[in-house]
């Protein structure tokens, strides 16, 4: 009998999946990289502003099992569980705002 492990990376990378999927439908760019020797990232890109984009990681959080998602340099966005959350956020983040 053999067991399935799964890894951190493939959680991480599941999770970061589901914001691709919110992400996606509200117009959003997004690429995923899985490299084997790097924590999985999606690179999140305003459409009609492409110079406005922001590295997204799901990492473990350090007390408990609960995962959230970071911008790339770890600051938390929101947690795994609300991806519709985290994609808000992001929008708000990533808009371009233009002064008339």
């Amino acid at each position: 009998m053999s067991a399935q492990v799964i890894t951190e990376a493939e959680t991480a990378l599941g999770h970061l999946e589901r914001l691709t999927d919110v992400l996606r439908a509200g117009g959003w760019s997004v690429e995923v990289a899985a490299p084997a020797d790097r924590r999985p990232t999606a690179l999140v890109v305003n459409p009609s502003m492409r110079a406005l984009q922001e590295n997204v990681i799901a990492v473990r959080e350090t007390s408990g099992s609960d995962w959230s998602y970071c911008y790339g340099w770890g600051e938390r966005i929101a947690p795994c569980t609300d991806p519709s959350g985290a994609a808000s956020t992001l929008g708000r983040v990533l808009a371009a705002h233009r002064d008339n």
